[in-house]
């Protein structure tokens, strides 16, 4: 189960509102008085808003029902709205705005009217001007060729070693050019920002003009360096985020795609041990990436448009009236990204601001962005739709991916508010802001784990150690604030108990091995009350300290007539004379089994009388991929400092961790050619009276070795769509007595509502794996053990599923000959194997038995079957080799992960 600390760090931020910052135009940041502003604002920046098709007056009223908005009032947002604030602007709030520098004037204004920040461009057209004066020449001369000699085509700055001076490139600008390169800087009157106390509140957006992607070598290359300058003068005058230039979208230009990448990365990485990179030690970088690519829809649109088909559809490419006609499906946005964070090592430092300006992709795609780093999202007028009565709103795509993201509170920057599309003719520039704050407030409230959890999404933490340590009674706090684990515990006592008085018992004695601080022992006495039982309950604890806690509810609330508080070890200490006839106890860790309950329970088990009754009864381990590049930055940043030796790394690696997921997408579907789950059941243990099948014991009663508690498992899972894996998570069901489960299933149906103990396993991967759309990924996992301690080993492979005729050009004669022939045992024979697993002693009988949910059947120790709740069958049907060479299907393997943890080399758990 997992530990939460209780001085872990709460999550980031300590104001509830969602940061939505207004996008400052560059024109608003030229007038150095407010009423200077304002008169611009009413004559230049201002867009006069358009009448309602009714005639009717504006008037205060609620809007569609997906949204409220106030269409009267004052509701400037900025510079550019500054004229809505009228006569009732009085003089020394003139005076005091006219002081303030123009960012935090800005700021002033904006956050007057609900905003908490404001983007502001970090440099203005002089800058570009000067640039592409200087990189980009204009004339007639190219004596290498690469250019256009005509006059009307950019000679590009690859030539700039060899350009000659021409009738527009003089001499000195060559000289310039070279001077800026060797030590590039800003001219005062090219930057907006001259000011640290300017930097407060403020989201600088680097030109978006830059080219580190660009066709020409050379304009990559001074790319480059101005991109440099300018994150290296943000992290000077103390901007915290800078949002950088995006990625080209034209194919074209995909193959300078790594140009881009490396350029992000040695913005953040630096060139030696040592030295600072241009960001400095602490900006944030965000890569400002479209959602979907912009080639591609202004193609679909331009398709649309020559049919005749959408007619009426606006200019802009990121109006979304062209509907599903100009919708982008494609990976363009998740490949580039996975490039650039690939790149960047996983840098926490490096994120992504989204923008939402273009036609949403499906919802699978979508889905995968909840796994990435996004701190931003963009969203220009143009994104928002207008409802019935002309307000602007967001299509329900956006909603849903928009209230998703809000939990991890992502700055919204709103853009062009000012500036809004004709279709909105109501509302004003302030309902753009409105909107997003009617979504705020219309986000379901928190469940009881989101408060118990608040501050541990995504934090690491390595399982506990149950047997070599002994638990603070600040950790047996937290684990005693979950209502729902200890009701369903006192109900499947009860359920027992209700048997035996019906059965005719008089009496039952009870034991709570690992009673800890005694929660499950009055979740016995109120069980017994309910159901009117006669009960004797034994108390067995390891911990000494925790005894004195028992020791005081035994005296003061129990009574010594009920209840027996004994210290020892439940694995060593001698059988009772009078054995019990339930054994109660809570030693399940996030996979069911990694807090050794297996272990301990096989001494437990010697306490029961031959028709006695463990509570639980079993438990099954259950494992799915995962994406997370949060994670993986967090698991690699344990070996981050320079200190560390290379073992530490290696075992930051090879450790499994408890986490609260949130920064997760899941990576299988359902179906796929073996119709296997998304989700597979790996092992499953069952403990109740010793019988034949038990192993074999010394005179204590005592397995004389843990080989019977070895498993291992291997599942193969469908991957619909193109995703990075970094793990796997590992999750329980526990069948505690008769119908009484529990559950932490990320399948929301089988999950225990409100649970809190647990969070979930995550297995990380070293390398992360790409997983093509339509591929197979097969995993391979190991619960090993020795004399010593118990420990995990996990694998993986990733298959491509290809028809043979098509296959075979890629295999030599015989890998091909060898695959048509296959048995469904072949590996490489491209013959998928659903979710099974083995252990030492196991018979064919074990697990012959199959149901109607699609498992495979697994294998598992004598008297260790899975839950009953828990349906599996085959997968394959009997023919399957038969038929699988039939469709002439092959897999050829495109990935594989190095074995993690080999004998425990880097995480076990002592016994």
């Amino acid at each position: 189960m997992p530990m939460p600390q209780e001085d872990t760090p709460t999550a980031s931020g300590s104001s509830t509102t969602l940061p939505v910052a207004y996008h400052v135009p560059n024109a608003a940041l030229a007038f150095n008085t407010y009423a200077a502003a304002r008169q611009a604002a009413a004559t230049h920046l201002r867009r006069p808003t358009i009448p309602h098709p009714s005639g009717l007056e504006t008037l205060e009223e609620v809007s569609h029902v997906n949204a409220l908005h106030l269409a009267t009032g004052r509701s400037p947002t900025g510079l550019g709205r500054a004229a809505q604030l009228g006569a009732d602007v009085d003089k020394a709030a003139d005076e005091a705005l006219s002081n303030l520098p123009p960012c935090q004037r800005c700021l002033a204004l904006a956050r007057s009217e609900g905003y908490n920040i404001i983007a502001i461009d970090l440099t203005n057209k002089r800058w570009k001007e000067r640039w592409e004066r200087l990189c980009l020449d204009n004339g007639s001369i190219d004596t290498t060729g690469a250019g256009s000699d005509d006059g009307t085509g950019l000679v590009r700055s690859s030539s700039r070693g060899t350009l000659a001076p021409g009738p527009t490139t003089a001499a000195w600008t060559l000289q310039e050019a070279e001077e800026w390169r060797k030590a590039p800087a800003f001219n005062r009157a090219e930057v907006n920002i001259t000011r640290v106390e300017e930097s407060e509140g403020v989201v600088a957006i680097l030109s978006q003009w830059i080219e580190l992607d660009a066709i020409d070598e050379g304009v990559r290359l001074d790319s480059e360096i101005a991109l440099q300058q300018e994150v290296a003068y943000a992290s000077h005058i103390g901007i915290s985020h800078v949002i950088l230039p995006p990625p080209s979208s034209d194919p074209e230009r995909r193959v300078f795609l790594p140009d881009y990448a490396r350029a992000v990365a040695n913005c953040v990485i630096a060139a030696s041990a040592g030295t600072a990179p241009p960001a400095g030690q602490w900006i944030t970088l965000s890569v400002h990436l479209p959602v979907s690519s912009p080639y591609e829809v202004a193609r679909k649109l331009a398709k649309v448009r020559n049919s005749g088909g959408a007619a009426n559809t606006s200019a802009s490419i990121s109006s979304q009236t062209a509907g599903s006609a100009i919708r982008v499906d494609d990976d363009w946005a998740w490949d580039t990204w996975n490039v650039i964070q690939q790149a960047c090592a996983y840098s926490n430092r490096v994120q992504l601001t989204l923008d939402l300006a273009y036609p949403l992709p499906g919802p699978s795609a979508l889905s995968r962005w909840a796994s990435e780093p996004v701190s931003a999202l963009f969203l220009p007028s143009t994104t928002f739709l207008a409802n019935a009565k002309g307000f602007p709103v967001l299509s329900k795509a956006a909603q849903t991916l928009l209230k998703a993201m809000m939990k991890r509170r992502p700055a919204v920057i709103l853009s062009e508010v000012d500036s809004p599309p004709v279709q909105h003719t109501r509302g004003g520039s302030n309902a753009y802001l409105q909107y997003i704050r009617h979504l705020e407030k219309t986000m379901p409230a928190d469940t009881p784990i989101d408060i118990f959890a608040k501050g541990y999404s995504d934090w690491l933490q390595a399982p506990l150690q149950p047997l070599m340590d002994n638990l603070e009674s600040s950790t047996y706090e937290v684990f005693e604030r979950d209502p729902i684990k200890y009701a369903l515990y006192e109900e499947a006592v009860f359920n027992a108990l209700q048997a035996r008085v019906q059965g005719g018992y008089s009496s039952t004695s009870i034991w709570v091995c690992g009673a800890g601080r005694g929660p499950l022992v009055a979740r016995c006495i109120a069980a017994a009350k309910r159901a009117r039982a006669r009960v004797k309950i034994t108390a067995l604890e390891k911990n000494a300290n925790a005894l004195v806690v028992l020791q005081e509810k035994q005296a003061l609330e129990w009574g010594a007539d009920l209840v027996t508080v004994l210290y020892g070890d439940m694995r060593t200490m001698a059988i009772p004379k009078e054995k019990a006839d339930i054994v109660v106890s809570e030693l399940l860790g996030s996979f069911g089994d990694n807090e050794l309950s297996p272990e301990c329970l096989d001494g437990a088990m010697r306490f029961l009388k031959p028709s006695g009754i463990s509570i639980p009864a079993s438990y099954s381990s259950f494992l799915t991929p995962i994406s997370s590049a949060k994670l993986y930055a967090e698991v690699m940043g344990h070996g981050s400092n320079a200190n560390t030796t290379e073992a530490q790394k290696l075992k930051a690696c090879e450790t499994p961790y408890v986490v609260l997921f949130q920064a997760v997408s899941y990576l299988a579907g359902k179906g796929g050619r073996g119709s296997w789950d998304s989700v597979q059941a790996s092992w499953a243990f069952q403990h109740g009276p010793a019988d034949v099948a038990s192993p074999v014991c010394d005179a204590q009663g005592l397995p004389l070795t843990n080989a019977h508690n070895v498993r291992t498992s291997s599942h193969t899972f469908h991957i619909p769509q193109a995703g990075l894996c970094h793990g796997f998570a590992g999750y329980f069901e526990a069948n505690l007595y008769g119908d009484v489960n529990m559950s932490i299933h990320p399948d929301f149906s089988r999950h225990s509502k409100d649970m809190l103990s647990w969070f979930p396993i995550f297995f990380p991967l070293r390398e992360p794996l790409y997983l093509p759309a339509g591929s197979e990924l097969d995993i391979h996992l190991w619960r090993m053990s020795s004399a010593r301690k118990v420990w995990y080993e996990w694998y993986a492979e990733v298959y491509m599923p290809l028809p043979l005729a098509f296959a075979s050009g890629m295999l030599p004669a015989s890998q091909t000959s060898a695959t048509s022939a296959a048995s469904s045992d072949t590996v490489h024979g491209g013959l998928p194997h659903g979710p099974t697993s083995s252990s030492e002693g196991a018979t064919a009988a074990t697990t012959a038995a199959s149901s109607e949910n699609g498992h495979a059947n697994f294998q598992n120790a004598p008297a260790t079957p899975s839950l009953l709740s828990v349906h599996q069958t085959n997968s394959r049907p009997q023919s399957f080799a038969a038929s699988a060479s039939a469709d002439g299907i092959v897999r050829i393997k495109t990935g594989m992960s190095s074995l993690m943890n080999p004998g425990g080399r880097s995480s076990w758990i002592g016994l």
